[in-house]
Order: structure tokens, then sequence, then C-alpha cells
């Protein structure tokens, strides 16, 4: 089985890499996706029902699905695989956070709110990150793993760290303690998903997470229906 410990050199590069792309898809993926969607149902002269606001957000789908497919995953190999039982007990602590936060909230939401939180973020975000920029981080250091860190691939932390950054579109929203913590915790949470995607060697257990985490963070509004 070979592998390589990353160098502060790669270890730089990688990070400063995976910020840049964090940063550039926060304030560029976005509004280009509703620009495309814009055009799309304008095309096909979509109103105000339920199931054009629900295509609303397929821009941002079918954009994250375009960088998914358009890089085939060479994850690096897995130095201590862990049992489907240990990996299910990851799980908690994420989703228990998540539904910790969620009973700070006020208000209400709709279902369509829900289904791009719950269905939309979780598909388009894992796509984009577990899927296309760990792809990528994977093909240009192939098999590097971070020391000190239970020998974690590089990529997981550079997916992570961009994932973190993606979350800067907050930025100006909320406070800068609270968007600290925000920041903080979906690096944490991205590292998480990274791993999962690593040991399953398959995506949907990511996005799985992903929903039980945002559906955790919305129980409370979701009983207050």
């Amino acid at each position: 089985m070979s592998f390589q410990i990353a160098n502060l050199k790669q270890i730089v590069y990688a990070l400063a890499l995976s910020a840049c792309l964090g940063c550039f898809l926060a304030w560029g993926f976005q509004p280009t996706s509703l620009i495309f969607t814009e055009f799309f149902l304008k095309s096909v002269s979509c109103g105000e029902t339920g199931f054009c606001q629900l295509l609303d957000h397929s821009g941002f789908l079918l954009m994250a699905f375009l960088f998914y497919i358009s890089l085939p995953d060479a994850p690096p190999p897995i130095l201590s695989p862990f049992s489907r039982n240990r990996l299910l007990t990851l799980c908690v602590l994420p989703v228990l956070i998540a539904g910790a936060y969620g009973f700070s909230k006020t208000g209400h939401i709709s279902w369509q709110a829900g289904f791009w939180t719950w269905i939309i973020i979780p598909l388009a975000e894992e796509w984009l990150f577990r899927g296309w920029l760990l792809a990528l981080l994977n093909r240009i250091f192939p098999n590097a793993f971070l020391a000190g860190s239970s020998l974690f691939p590089l990529s997981i932390w550079g997916s992570a760290l961009a994932f973190s950054c993606w979350h800067l579109q907050s930025w100006g929203q909320i406070s800068l303690t609270l968007l600290g913590l925000q920041l903080f915790y979906t690096f944490c949470v991205g590292m998480w998903l990274g791993f999962l995607k690593w040991q399953t060697r398959s995506l949907w257990p990511s996005i799985l997470a992903h929903f039980l985490i945002n559906f955790a963070a919305d129980l409370k509004l979701l009983l207050m229906l």
C-alpha cells in the first residue's frame, strides 16, 4: 500500500489552493447558477407556481452535478478501515450539535425552503466538495497524507477548508462571532464528511449525513408548521 507524507510545500499549496477555491465558489458559483436558472425559466415561460419555484434552484444543482461528473475520483488508500458501526457512531455528535443550534432558531420554514435545505443543498454541496474538489485534490496530491493527524489524506483537509470558506457567504448577514463559530463548525463537519467519503468509497453516506445535519437544524421549525 503506497502513500507519502506531505511535505510543508505541499501542505501550504494544498491549503492555499483550497481556501482560494472555496472563496471563489462562495462568491462565483451560486450567482452564476442563478443566472443560468433565470435564463432557463424565461426560455420555458415558467410562472410563479410551486413547481416553478422548485425549478428556481435547479441551476445550482445541475452545475454542481456537472462539476462532479467532470472529474472521476482517484481516492488514496484506506490505511485503517473503520467498521460500519464505528462510522455510524461518528454521526451522532454532528447531528446533535446541529439539533441544538436549531433550537435557537425562530419563525417557521416553508416546504419549499425545506426542499432547498434538506435535498438540494446536501446533494449539490456533496457533489461539489466531496465529489469534484476532493477528486481534484486527490489528483494534484495523489496518496498524500498529513502527518500528525492520524494519517488523514491531505485532500480531506483541503476540501474541509474549502467547505468552510464556502460558508463565508454569510458575511454581513450574521455577527462576526457567529460567523467564526460557523466557519469552525463547517470545517469540522467537512472533515467528517470527507472521512466518510474516503472510508466508504461512496458519496451517498456523506449526502445522507449532510441531510441529517440540515434536517436536525430545522427540526424545531418543522414541528411548528
